[in-house]
């Protein structure tokens, strides 16, 4: 990488961290649900566009905002609102890490036998894995800067991001609407779904264990 490169990339990360020492107070779910409801019916656009940024904010927690967008507009609105900017946040996530810590991954790949095992294997399996990522509910922000620090193939972690995308973005908003009676059986079920959908990766492997004949048994 040339010199300009570099310097562009230093820029770039401290005038992130400047931005977010500045507004530390507001960066998070409900300080951004305060700021964007200011915009009245440009409110959904402008809620959309700051959580498509936030991987660029350093860690607001998504849960939260979908939780709060549940809690503000309902379950079905939020879905909508949520799931939008969970499309752009998966891209500026993965291209953002991509951008600013690829080439250094790539290098260290070149004197690290291990890690040269784990890039492959990243560029083998990253659909599969980032999809048990999602599924296990692991931090939106960090599987989208892992696999693009990784050698996953973007159309791999794009697709894999999308399949569970509405649905959590469902489960979530709709969580957030019940939050307020959270012995209701709305709060309950939608926990019980959560919780359910973070084991499906368990599950099918426990199913196709089973379902693999006993090798010992037959010898």
């Amino acid at each position: 990488m040339n010199t300009a490169g570099k310097v562009l990339k230093c820029a770039a990360i401290a005038a992130i961290i400047i931005f977010c020492v500045t507004h530390y107070e507001r960066l998070n779910p409900a300080g951004i649900s305060a700021f964007a409801s200011e915009y009245g019916s440009a409110a959904p656009v402008v809620f959309i566009v700051v959580c498509a940024l936030r991987p660029l904010l350093f860690f607001i927690p998504a849960m939260g905002l979908t939780i709060v967008a549940g809690l503000l507009v309902g379950a079905f609105k939020g879905t909508l609102y949520v799931a939008c900017a969970g499309v752009f946040s998966s891209i500026v996530g993965f291209w953002f890490a991509r951008w600013i810590g690829r080439d250094a991954i790539v290098r260290l790949t070149g004197v690290s036998a291990a890690l040269g095992m784990l890039e492959r294997w990243a560029e083998e399996n990253g659909r599969r894995a980032v999809l048990s990522m999602r599924l296990f509910q692991l931090p939106w922000d960090i599987v989208s800067y892992w696999a693009g620090l990784s050698g996953v193939r973007f159309r791999d972690f794009f697709v894999a991001s999308m399949i569970p995308l509405l649905p959590v973005s469902f489960l979530y908003t709709y969580m957030g609407s019940k939050i307020l009676t959270p012995f209701s059986g709305g709060f309950i079920a939608a926990l019980m779904a959560i919780a359910a959908l973070g084991a499906l990766p368990h599950i099918k492997k426990v199913i196709k264990k089973m379902s693999q004949p006993d090798t010992k048994s037959q010898s």
